[in-house]
């Protein structure tokens, strides 16, 4: 049996954008503690550190991967004989082109990632700056660029990239070390979770609005009427990608309308909540990232979709 070049494309897209995602997060989060003095936010650094130092490896190696996938399955070649493809791929298409600067911008969120600084936040601006960078490339070789690669349509398409890497990425990361069980946290430690929490949450709705804007654009733009959301893989894939970011968001919004103000509204004056309030949020988390885990697969395989209106 073959080796099924389409599902492994599936698959590293989806490994890429969450790698992409942990960086982004663990960047947000570096850049929300970079000026905290507790020893809460100083516990956290290292790790945040290490997280996006494992994202952009991943991210690096997995967006190599997807360049030799790609120019095996354009050339149709076995994986193993693509080296000739790929360079071709590379040197001489609009793919290559877009690739290489993807690539130099994960190299330069790589190097921001790697700079020393806990209290300094130019390597957490440089990070996004060069994830912005990526962000973009990955439009260029989406449907958003059939209308070239200075246009509504890609310009929508990168706001959208980048606020999902940010929604998904600060999940994680709140989820997995930020909010790690703490003892004997001070009145200063408290403060500090409660202002962490509370840029996590203004972040998260930002980026939803934005997300939900420029998502509904891409439909629209994509599908050419409602009734092209049945009877074809891309609606159908769709469908399903909007329902569980519907689940996402109703997970977040009991977070930020239940759970959340009667924590914060204790913490921020220092004094000692309920555990059952940061056990309850983080474990409501854990469901919202394992339903955006869904939703990057999702998007994986809308990405090679083609739309109603491009099929033939």
């Amino acid at each position: 049996m073959g080796l099924d070049l389409q599902a492994v494309q599936h698959v590293v897209t989806a490994l890429l954008n969450v790698a992409v995602a942990l960086v982004t997060g663990a960047s947000a989060s570096r850049l929300w503690i970079s000026r905290d003095a507790s020893s809460w936010a100083d516990a956290r650094r290292q790790s945040v550190r290490k997280t996006a130092l494992t994202g952009v490896v991943v991210a690096l190696a997995a967006n190599a991967a997807l360049l030799w996938l790609e120019s095996a399955a354009m050339a149709e070649v076995p994986v193993t004989e693509a080296a000739g493809a790929t360079w071709s791929m590379l040197t001489s298409t609009h793919l290559g082109l877009a690739w290489s600067i993807g690539m130099f911008g994960l190299a330069m969120a790589t190097f921001g990632t790697c700079m020393r600084g806990d209290r300094n936040q130019v390597p957490a601006l440089l990070t996004l700056a060069a994830l912005a960078v990526f962000w973009y490339t990955r439009g260029m070789v989406s449907h958003a660029a059939s209308e070239g690669d200075f246009s509504l349509p890609l310009l929508a398409d990168w706001i959208h990239l980048g606020l999902i890497s940010l929604w998904v990425g600060e999940v994680f990361l709140a989820g997995g070390v930020m909010l790690r069980a703490t003892e004997n946290m001070a009145t200063a430690d408290r403060r500090a979770r409660a202002a962490y929490v509370a840029s996590l949450s203004g972040s998260a709705t930002f980026a939803l609005t934005g997300i939900l804007a420029t998502g509904l654009y891409a439909s629209w733009r994509n599908l050419g009427g409602f009734e092209n959301l049945v009877g074809n893989p891309y609606g159908k894939t769709l469908v399903a990608k909007l329902l569980l970011v519907g689940v996402a968001t109703m997970l977040g919004g009991i977070n930020r309308f239940v759970v959340m103000p009667p924590w914060l509204a204790r913490e921020s004056a220092g004094n000692a909540a309920p555990e059952l309030l940061p056990m309850r949020f983080k474990r409501i988390l854990w469901i919202e990232a394992l339903v955006l885990l869904a939703v990057v697969v999702l998007a994986a395989w809308l990405a090679s979709t083609s739309p109603p209106g491009e099929q033939m």
